[in-house]
């Protein structure tokens, strides 16, 4: 593959229930910190759970609380990359709920707005407002996979000469109409702790944040003189179709991406390092996951992790925080583990504490309802 076809990483911004940026993401990361907490307002409203991870001491207009997390993630990812040039700027935003707390108080009637101004495509707007230099933009409304939507939209706009900078991400701030969307489809912790992949797992933890890489072809960077953190190979996505929640019973959709991805950047299964995964705590996700691990891998156990015991389930976020974790432990050479996890129940190699060890090939996975699978490939330089 020649320079212009490669996609390097340059830029990573964070802000999540754990940390506000990067560096003190990975570190809190490594230990056995979980920014889960019980809340008082969620009590008082009479929510059935009320753990959570969210973002605290964050002052900003609550109606436009995703912008503000995605304009202090971007913010960090510019300053990394040194985007100070001319150069035209692509955004492909992911999401779940968009500005979720406009509806909510539409639903309290304790304002009326306009329902357009609150969308997912409202944040891009915003966003191209403030950076004029983003000449196209995209939202994703894939849930939980929205991510890993971004990241591929992105990478294709660069290789089709589109844009010359993609910034990537996803955001979601805390929706309380999520909450009451999976507590009412049994999918939320009732102990209040995600245990990913446990035999005694009990369901999710919501929460909220965002993540942006900013991406460009490797050939611009080496240009413009800024480090390459790592390069994104590839992304494949698939569509069960099978159940508006609930996964396919024989992870054949999963499947087809771990192994579209192998075949497709001719790699071995020994050549994949770790799995960052879905990992959300529920007990049929984790097992449809762990059900096409074990089946694509059964020859050569990857390290496989979630990090949602510790930043909750940020929605349509998730993916690319996940991916900025994947990025990180290239940079770093460590898996990060799995908190809380104890008891296993599937045949899956997953760490209870950091692994200091080479990481040169990582696969961040992303599934949502409506049987949507997006994994995405990333390698060291």
């Amino acid at each position: 593959m020649q320079e212009t076809n490669k996609i390097a990483i340059t830029g990573l911004g964070v802000v999540c229930a754990l940390a506000d940026n990067t560096k003190d993401f990975w570190n809190a990361l490594l230990t056995d910190n979980s920014s889960i907490k019980n809340w008082e307002d969620l009590k008082q409203a009479d929510f059935k759970y009320t753990h959570a991870c969210r973002v605290a001491n964050f002052d900003c207009d609550p109606l436009h609380r995703g912008f503000y997390f995605s304009v202090s993630a971007i913010e960090e990812a510019l300053a990394q990359a040194r985007c100070k040039s001319t150069e035209n700027w692509g955004l492909f935003l992911g999401t779940t709920m968009g500005e979720s707390a406009a509806y909510e108080a539409m639903a309290e009637k304790k304002q009326t707005f306009n329902a357009e101004e609150y969308t997912g495509f409202s944040i891009c707007k915003r966003l191209a407002n403030k950076y004029p230099k983003i000449k196209t933009f995209q939202c994703f409304a894939t849930a939980c996979a929205a991510g890993n939507y971004a990241l591929k939209a992105g990478m294709d706009a660069l290789l089709k000469g589109e844009t010359s900078i993609a910034i990537v991400g996803g955001v979601d701030p805390f929706s309380k109409i999520a909450m009451t969307g999976f507590s009412r489809s049994r999918a939320m912790s009732a102990s209040g702790i995600c245990k990913p992949f446990d035999r005694h797992r009990d369901g999710m933890i919501l929460g909220e944040g965002a993540g942006f890489l900013v991406l460009e072809k490797l050939e611009n960077a080496i240009k413009r003189k800024t480090k390459v953190l790592a390069l994104l190979e590839d992304c494949a996505l698939s569509c069960d179709a099978y159940h508006p929640t609930a996964p396919k019973p024989d992870s054949s959709g999963i499947i087809d991406c771990f192994e579209h991805l192998l075949k497709s950047n001719t790699l071995n299964h020994d050549q994949i390092d770790w799995i960052s995964a879905h990992g959300t705590g529920t007990k049929l996700s984790d097992q449809s996951e762990a059900q096409a691990i074990t089946k694509v891998f059964h020859r050569h156990k990857p390290y496989v992790s979630s990090i949602k015991p510790k930043i909750g389930h940020t929605l349509g976020a998730a993916t690319a925080i996940e991916a900025i974790v994947s990025v990180l432990s290239i940079q770093h050479q460590t898996i990060p583990h799995t908190l809380n996890y104890k008891d296993a129940e599937f045949d899956i190699l997953i760490p209870k504490k950091p692994v200091l060890t080479k990481v040169d090939k990582v696969l961040n996975c992303g599934y949502a309802f409506g049987g949507l699978n997006a994994i995405t490939l990333f390698s060291s330089c």
